[in-house]
């Protein structure tokens, strides 16, 4: 085998691997054989960062955006619904208000949780992707949204199982990730991320992990004139590069 000295050339080949609809091979890149940026996602990391109150009226647009495409993938039919990795509950501000559904959540963060449990209606826990307490089949729909580029790749289709487990025969999964954020540049890695995401990538995990894609979004990171320039990313598709990508995918 091939010595890779960066997470970010095997990220590369994953993605040339993904593109050429080599699964086999890619399937194999996410052995612990291959280099891996060090985890930061302890308990006390996202404690730290999740320790002041913000709420989803105040971010930035890519954000809202994100969030208002989420809360339109859930299917109409769903009524049991988890939100994996709650961070500061800007999901839970959109769906709290939908009485028809049965809402729960868990992240690593103890101070996240507190903080959504006094604010939202549902069912919320301190509970950790890698040791997910919930039923077989219990759930109409999943969301894991900005949770798996702080996956290592050699644990990413252990937790993807793990959530179908807990998912109905044709459950959903709405998914997003990162796109382009120039990770492999950055001194430091103040989000703790240690994947460096490309739609085919992602795109690649969802379908060997049993998944198939319905619909997907891209996002822009704009900070000005956001839903301006959104709408001419539409016209002028090669201008910009996307920065965040939504997939709605069901369970086979």
């Amino acid at each position: 085998m091939k010595k890779y000295k960066s997470l970010f050339e095997v990220e590369h080949l994953r993605d040339k691997l993904a593109k050429n609809n080599k699964l086999n091979e890619f399937r194999k890149t996410y052995s612990k054989n291959y280099p891996e940026l060090t985890n930061l996602n302890t308990k006390q990391f996202w404690n730290s960062n999740l320790d002041s109150l913000q709420s989803l009226k105040n971010q930035d647009g890519m954000t809202k955006d994100r969030i208002k495409t989420a809360v339109k993938f859930l299917p109409s039919s769903s009524t049991t619904v988890l939100d994996i990795g709650v961070g500061f509950g800007y999901l839970e501000e959109k769906l709290h208000k939908n009485k028809n559904l049965n809402l729960f959540g868990n992240d690593i963060a103890s101070k996240s949780i507190t903080r959504i449990k006094n604010k939202f209606k549902g069912e919320y826990r301190v509970n950790s992707i890698y040791s997910l307490s919930y039923p077989k089949n219990k759930f109409d729909a999943i969301f894991i949204l900005e949770v798996l580029e702080h996956i290592p790749p050699s644990k990413l289709f252990k937790v993807l199982s793990d959530t179908a487990k807990i998912l109905k025969n044709r459950g959903y999964l709405i998914v997003s990730v990162p796109l382009n954020e120039g990770l492999e540049k950055m001194k430091i890695n103040p989000s703790g991320h240690v994947r460096a995401y490309t739609e085919n990538i992602i795109k690649a995990e969802l379908k060997l992990a049993g998944f198939t894609i319905l619909k997907q979004k891209k996002f822009y990171a704009f900070k000005n004139y956001y839903f301006i320039k959104k709408n001419l990313a539409t016209f002028f598709k090669n201008k910009w590069e996307p920065n965040n990508i939504i997939i709605l995918a069901r369970k086979k």
